[in-house]
C-alpha cells in the first residue's frame, strides 16, 4: 500500500510545458547552435588544409551527408513530437534501457557545453574591450582567470537561466533576435570582403601542390572530417518538439531540422569565400602561422585596415557563443526533465515552476554548471568536450536505426514529415561512417584515450543510476510508458 502510494505521489498527472515555440524559432534554435564561434577560430585552418573550394566542396558535401539524418530526425520528431527527442524515439523503438544510455549520453554532450560557452563567452568579450581587460587572478591548467573573464561569462550564464526560467517563449524569441543581428553582422563584413577583396585571392581551389584533379580529393576529405560536428545543432530542435505553438502543424518540425542544416551549411560556405576573397593564400598562412585565435577577424584587421570590421566579426562571434549556449541550455534542461518524468533520472528534474511552466530544477541545475565554469576555465572540460564528437556520433546512429525500427513495429504511426526508405539506410550508413571515423584506429577522427575513457565512465555512471532508480520499483511500465510517450504508445 505504501509502495502504491509513492507511486501515485510521483506520476499522479503528467507534467507539461507550454506551447509557446513557433517555426522561425525552431530555425533559430538549430541555426543558432550549428553556427557557434568555430568558423571565426578555425575557417583559416580550413583554407590551409583544403583551399578555397576544397573546403567549399567540403561543407556541400558534409552537409548532404547529413541530410539524411536530418531526414530521420524530421520523421521521428514530427510523428513523435515529445520532450526529450531521442529520448522517445529510442523508448518506443528500442525500450527503457537504450533510451536511458542514448539520453545520458545526450545529457553529457549539451551539459558540458554550457560552462565551455560561458568561459568563451568571458574570453570573447576581452578581444572585443581589450581596455576592460583585468590582472590574472590565477590560472588553472594553464587557463588564465581574471575578473574581466568571470563576469561576462557569468552575466550571459544568469541571464539565460532568467529567460529559460521566464519560459520558452522568452527564451525562443531571443535566440530570433540574436540570429537577427548576428546574420546583420555577417552580411556586413561579407559585403566588406567581397568589395574590397580579389578573386585572385581564391587560388589555389586546392591545397597542395600538382594537378586539382590529383589533390582535389585530399583537400576535401582533411576538411570533411570535422565538417558534421561544425554542422551539430539541429538535434536541439527535437529536444522542445513538445512545446511547438497550437497552430504548428507537426510537419514544420520535420522542416525545421532540414532547413537549419541547409541554412548552416550556406553560411559556413558564405564564410569560406569572404575569408579566400579577402586575402591572399600567404597572406592567411601568416596570419594562421601566428597563432592567432581569432584570424577571421585578423583579416579583416591587417588586409584591409578596418577595425571595425574586425570588431564586427568579433561581435558576430560573440552572437554566436550567446546563441550556442541559449539554445544548447535549453536542451540540455529539457532532457533531463524528459528523463525526470519518464522515472530514468531523480522525479526532482520534472518539477516544473507553477507559474511559468517551465522546468526550473533542470534549470538551476544546468544554470549552476553553466554560471561555474567561468571559475574555472576550459582545461577541465577538454576531454568531455572533445568527447562529444564520439557521443554525438552515436546518438545519430542510434536514432537513425530507430527509424528504421519503427517502420517495421509502428507502421501505422502517423507520420507527418515521411521519408523514403533508401534515406532511412543513407543514414545509418552515414552514422556507422562517423561513429568509425571516431573509433578505427589509424582514422583521420580516431579520439585519444582520455576521450575513450571520458565516455566510459559517464556511461557507467549512467547505468549505475538506471539500476539504482529501477529498483526503487517507484514507476510501473505502464505509467512510464505514459510519461515518456504520452499519446504516441
Amino acid at each position: 500500500m505504501k509502495k502504491h502510494k509513492q507511486e501515485s505521489n510521483i506520476t499522479e498527472e503528467r507534467p507539461k510545458l507550454d506551447r509557446v515555440i513557433s517555426f522561425k524559432n525552431y530555425i533559430a534554435i538549430g541555426f543558432g547552435v550549428i553556427v557557434g564561434v568555430g568558423w571565426v577560430v578555425y575557417a583559416g585552418q580550413w583554407l590551409q588544409s583544403g583551399g578555397v573550394l576544397g573546403a567549399i566542396l567540403a561543407f556541400a558535401i558534409g552537409g548532404a551527408l547529413l541530410i539524411p539524418i536530418g531526414k530521420c530526425y524530421a520523421e521521428l520528431t514530427a510523428a513523435l513530437p515529445l520532450t526529450g527527442g531521442e529520448l522517445a524515439f529510442t523508448y518506443k523503438a528500442f525500450g527503457p534501457l537504450v533510451s536511458f544510455l542514448t539520453a545520458w549520453a545526450l545529457s553529457m554532450n549539451y551539459i558540458a557545453v554550457t560552462p565551455f560557452e560561458t568561459i568563451a563567452i568571458g574570453a570573447m568579450v576581452e578581444a572585443i574591450f581589450p581596455t576592460l581587460s583585468t590582472n590574472t587572478l590565477y590560472e588553472m591548467g594553464g587557463y588564465r582567470i581574471a575578473w574581466s573573464t568571470i563576469i561576462p561569462g557569468v552575466l550571459a550564464g544568469v541571464w539565460v537561466i532568467w529567460l529559460n526560467w521566464h519560459g520558452a517563449k522568452d527564451s525562443a524569441r531571443f535566440q530570433t533576435v540574436v540570429m537577427v543581428g548576428l546574420l546583420a553582422c555577417t552580411a556586413l563584413f561579407c559585403t566588406l570582403a567581397f568589395w574590397k577583396g580579389d578573386v585572385s585571392h581564391l587560388q589555389p581551389l586546392f591545397a597542395g601542390e600538382g594537378h586539382w584533379w590529383a589533390i582535389a580529393p585530399a583537400s576535401i576529405a582533411s576538411v570533411l572530417v570535422v565538417v558534421p560536428f561544425f554542422l551539430a545543432g539541429f538535434d536541439c530542435i527535437p529536444q522542445a518538439a513538445e512545446e511547438s505553438g497550437v497552430k504548428m502543424e507537426a510537419r514544420q518540425l520535420g522542416i525545421a531540422i532540414v532547413a537549419s542544416i541547409v541554412i548552416g551549411v550556406v553560411f559556413y560556405i558564405l564564410i569560406i569565400l569572404a575569408l579566400g576573397y579577402s586575402v591572399p593564400g600567404s597572406t592567411l598562412n601568416t596570419i594562421v602561422a601566428q597563432k592567432n585565435q581569432l584570424p577571421m577577424a585578423e583579416v579583416f584587421r591587417s588586409s584591409f585596415g578596418y577595425e571595425w570590421a574586425a570588431k564586427l566579426v568579433l561581435i558576430a562571434a560573440l552572437l554566436g557563443l550567446i546563441s550556442t549556449l541559449n539554445g544548447i541550455f535549453m536542451a540540455a534542461t529539457r532532457l533531463l526533465f524528459a528523463q525526470g518524468r519518464g522515472g530514468l533520472l531523480p522525479h526532482w528534474f520534472s518539477k516544473l515552476h507553477p507559474v511559468h511552466h517551465t522546468p526550473q530544477n533542470a534549470i538551476l541545475f544546468v544554470g549552476a554548471i553553466a554560471v561555474l565554469g567561468p571559475f574555472f576555465g576550459k582545461a577541465g572540460l577538454t576531454h568531455i568536450v572533445n568527447s562529444n564528437s564520439l557521443v554525438f556520433s552515436m546518438v545519430l546512429l542510434i536514432t537513425a536505426l530507430a527509424t528504421l525500427r519503427l517502420r517495421k513495429i509502428a507502421p501505422d504511426l502517423k507520420r507527418p514529415y515521411r521519408i523514403a526508405r533508401y534515406t532511412i539506410w543513407l543514414a545509418i550508413a552515414v552514422g556507422i561512417f562517423l561513429v568509425g571515423l571516431m573509433t578505427i584506429p589509424g582514422s583521420p577522427g580516431q579520439m585519444g584515450h582520455a576521450e575513450f575513457i571520458t565516455v566510459g565512465l559517464w556511461m557507467l555512471m549512467g547505468l549505475t543510476f538506471y539500476y539504482l532508480r529501477r529498483r526503487k520499483k517507484d514507476m510501473s511500465d505502464k505509467i512510464q510508458a505514459n510519461m515518456i510517450l504520452a499519446d504516441y504508445q
